[in-house]
């Protein structure tokens, strides 16, 4: 009597791997990733879009005359725009073994680097989309005044963009901006009981009205090239881009890079009271380098009349533009957000049906869609293994996200 090798279900290594996946997140785990059925589509193709419909939101109104205002239904599009991939090769004894000694040598390293991939990507989205911004570029926040200053900037403008109340408020940054603040405030930062509470996704303490978690994948920012007095070009501008002039011929911004319009106000999102702070823009992709400059941008500039206003006023031509930190000034970033400031979204991927076994687990409590395929490779002898995830980012309420310059 022969013995056959039971090779491992690939439905089993799937479901597992989209478990590992889930669980070695990092910043993809604080953030909005409902998983949505308009992505679970037979096929889905990089590019595919989807709109992830926000909150209507309506002018105050009041008296006995009915007041019916249109309901300005807005979608944030999300684009599932990588197809993030991990492959292996096997051989006969290694696809025979346990699932969990299988997941200890090949699938928890694959989805632990995957993890920090899609973490990564969050980050930089973190950074092209959120206008609001606290610090300044190229300047450190040495002191404990400085620091705590810092923060409860942060925290404060989150609630003037009200943040939702009762939902935890985050924080992220590398170990020097975490660590410097349990240097400067090391009971608060270490309170009794609290090294018990620290879990694997990187959380460090409750502090300041935040969640913080510390991440060696914040990203540097360094500012554009820039000369002369920039200003608007053209009146009344709205939307996500802004044209602009009168800069030096050398002129180009990083994405990024956060700048403020004179005369153009931020404003309380339901009141539409305007707030004696000027709103925050981020540059969002990189022009050519010249004198004039049509800057795409986030948030978008709405003006009054719209519900969803988020300025006092629409630019006026000439408006001086204030870019924030010097020409060329490099500086670590950190953030501070709620889950809705961003989202991350995966789409179901085609099962392979010829040539291999395939199988897509969709799971709607992690937020995840992933295929996992594996083929005999005649000419090696090997199992070949490959685990797809197809996903995307999109700025959800950037408004509830804030950069904080730390160095």
């Amino acid at each position: 009597m022969t013995t056959t090798n039971k090779f491992l279900d690939i439905a089993d290594i799937t479901y597992k791997s989209a478990d590992v996946l889930s669980n070695s997140f990092g910043f993809t785990k604080t953030i909005n990733r409902s998983y949505d059925d308009r992505f679970a589509r037979t096929g889905a193709k990089i590019g595919t879009v989807t709109n992830m419909r926000l909150p209507a939101q309506f002018r105050f109104s009041n008296g006995a005359p009915i007041d019916i205002q249109a309901l300005n239904d807005k979608g944030m599009p999300l684009t599932v725009n990588k197809l993030y991939q991990r492959s292996f090769a096997v051989d006969s004894v290694d696809a025979t073994m346990s699932l969990d000694d299988f997941a200890g040598r090949y699938l928890n390293p694959a989805m632990l680097s995957m993890a920090s991939e899609i973490d990564y990507d969050g980050l930089i989205a973190a950074k092209t989309f959120f206008g609001n911004a606290v610090g300044h570029p190229g300047t450190a926040i040495a002191t404990q005044v400085e620091y705590n200053t810092t923060v409860q900037e942060a925290r404060t403008m989150l609630n003037k963009n009200l943040a939702p109340h009762g939902e935890r408020k985050q924080m992220i940054g590398d170990s020097g901006w975490v660590g410097r603040g349990s240097i400067l405030n090391v009971n608060v930062f270490n309170p009794s009981g609290g090294i018990s509470t620290q879990n694997s996704d990187g959380t460090v303490t409750s502090w300041g009205g935040f969640d913080w978690m510390e991440t060696e994948l914040a990203p540097a920012s360094q500012v554009g090239v820039y000369t002369g007095a920039g200003a608007v070009v053209g009146a009344n501008q709205s939307g996500s881009t802004l044209i602009t002039g009168s800069w030096g011929a050398t002129t180009t911004f990083n994405v990024g890079d956060t700048f403020e319009i004179a005369g153009v106000y931020a404003v309380n999102a339901e009141t539409k009271q305007v707030y004696a702070h000027l709103q925050q823009f981020s540059v969002t992709a990189k022009n050519a380098a010249g004198a004039s400059q049509t800057l795409s941008i986030s948030p978008e500039i709405i003006g009054p009349g719209d519900p969803r206003q988020n300025v006092s006023a629409l630019p006026a031509n000439g408006a001086l533009i204030n870019v924030s930190g010097g020409s060329g000034e490099l500086s670590q970033l950190a953030f501070a957000y709620t889950k809705d400031a961003l989202a991350f979204g995966t789409a179901d991927l085609d099962e392979i049906t010829s040539g291999a076994d395939s199988y897509r687990a969709s799971v709607p409590e992690l937020g995840l869609s992933v295929r996992v395929v594996k083929q005999f490779d005649i000419r090696s002898n090997l199992h070949l293994m490959r685990i797809d995830c197809l996903g995307g980012w999109a700025p959800l309420r950037p408004q509830l996200g804030v950069k904080i310059y730390t160095k």
